[in-house]
């Protein structure tokens, strides 16, 4: 049975992750309206989707408004913006697919959960990464007893340098305005993947972490307020705005990164944006306030104990884990699809290799639309594999981490959540 959706956000994610998977999968999803309020993104999904003038919007609730057109909505506008169109998907009696994180506040995660359960829709959410061929694997390991009882969980998410200064240092989610923490915009999946590897509750969690490296002190002498303004280390600076921007040429420009900094790709309409938008700011002066590293620890039932790390200052992007049982211990890195197992009592160590690729996540944005369209067409509620019930136990997670991190106190996560449950009512 073919699902039919309307997609709410026509940035990357919407146009090109769920709207190139109907494209290419046409007998099984079909875009048949938009909403997006930038014309050059609303213009090119729409011939993407061969979209006819009546079914175009710039406004989200002009759409909304019209009779029900489709079995499902697709909200993927920025971290900010997903609570109202959300809410409002669901009053209409529409199946939901909401990007993560569900909200940057934790009440409007729980408001939009309570809207899901009380309309009976499904409510999916863009943890992609239990769809990846890797920690499915990983997940599959795990509950198949071969490590014995869990005891420790140890995860980490290195950024790399350059993904650091794009989005979390100039770009859309530089700080706590426009954006959620880092921890939830930019980690929310490794929660997610914690809590479900561990197959257990969190209990109380403490956090630790701050902003060192990219604030003024840190700008070298004579350093400008922008890159193209001549700085003195620019040609050994690493985060140089000019060479990273500007250097690809105008085919590689219309993918992401470079596709945030100017809707038109050539190099002199970047060099223009880089004069005048966030993207040409020297590192060291910006409005930033994401932290650049974080540290968790996490206590689940059953006496489990989990570790999450998160560094913006790394070399390569990785996602590393470590899980150690009674019986034996998994060690894995996505990037590289390596994951090993070594079992208590003997020298052999078990090699796993699984392949993917870094575009698309590994499978996982092609694994959760599907999953999505599946769980859709057969009104299969319970199926959903990150439901909002599912994910807002990970998400409560980060917005309890950060209470800890900022009280500098070890946080109950029921006193936590019951807090807030009393709190909106």
């Amino acid at each position: 049975m073919s699902v039919d959706a309307i997609v709410i956000g026509a940035g990357l994610r919407g146009r090109f992750t769920y709207g190139g998977w109907a494209r290419a999968h046409p007998d099984q999803l079909r875009i048949v309206a938009i909403a997006e309020p930038d014309e050059t993104r609303r213009a090119g999904m729409a011939e993407d989707q061969e979209l006819p003038p009546e079914r175009v919007f710039s406004d989200w609730r002009e759409l909304l408004e019209q009779p029900r057109m489709a079995d499902a909505v697709i909200v993927a506008t920025g971290d900010t913006l997903h609570v109202e169109p959300a809410l409002a998907a669901l009053e209409c009696g529409y199946h939901l697919l909401l990007e993560k994180p569900m909200a940057p506040d934790p009440a409007d995660c729980l408001r939009v959960v309570r809207a899901a359960e009380r309309a009976g829709r499904i409510l999916q959410v863009g943890h992609v990464l239990r769809h990846s061929a890797f920690y499915a694997r990983v997940h599959e390991i795990v509950v198949s007893g071969q490590l014995g009882d869990i005891a420790t969980l140890d995860l980490k998410e290195h950024v790399a340098h350059w993904h650091m200064t794009h989005s979390y240092v100039r770009g859309k989610f530089r700080n706590r305005r426009i954006a959620a923490p880092i921890l939830l915009a930019k980690s929310c999946h490794d929660l997610d993947l914690l809590v479900w590897l561990a197959g257990a509750r969190p209990r109380r969690v403490a956090s630790f972490g701050s902003l060192t490296h990219f604030r003024s002190e840190s700008a070298p002498q004579g350093a400008p307020e922008r890159c193209t303004q001549g700085c003195p280390v620019q040609p050994d600076c690493i985060h140089d705005a000019v060479r990273f921007y500007l250097d690809p040429h105008d085919g590689i420009a219309q993918i992401w990164p470079w596709s945030d900094v100017s809707p038109n790709p050539a190099r002199e309409a970047r060099r223009e944006a880089l004069e005048t938008g966030p993207y040409g700011r020297c590192v060291y002066r910006t409005d930033n306030d994401a932290l650049d590293h974080q540290v968790l620890a996490v206590e689940l039932d059953g006496g489990i104990m989990a570790s999450f790390t998160l560094q913006g200052l790394a070399t390569h992007e990785r996602r590393t884990l470590r899980i150690s049982g009674s019986a034996g211990e998994l060690r894995g890195v996505l990037q590289t699809g390596e994951i090993e197992i070594t079992r208590h009592g003997t020298l052999d160590t078990e090699r796993i290799q699984i392949e993917g690729s870094e575009i698309g996540h590994f499978g996982g944005d092609e694994g959760l639309v599907a999953h999505f369209v599946d769980c859709v067409s057969r009104e299969a509620l319970d199926d959903a594999l990150t439901s909002g019930r599912i994910a807002l136990e990970s998400h409560l997670l980060g917005f309890a981490a950060e209470q800890a991190r900022e009280t500098g106190s070890v946080v109950d996560l029921d006193a936590y959540c019951s807090e807030l449950e009393a709190g909106i009512g």
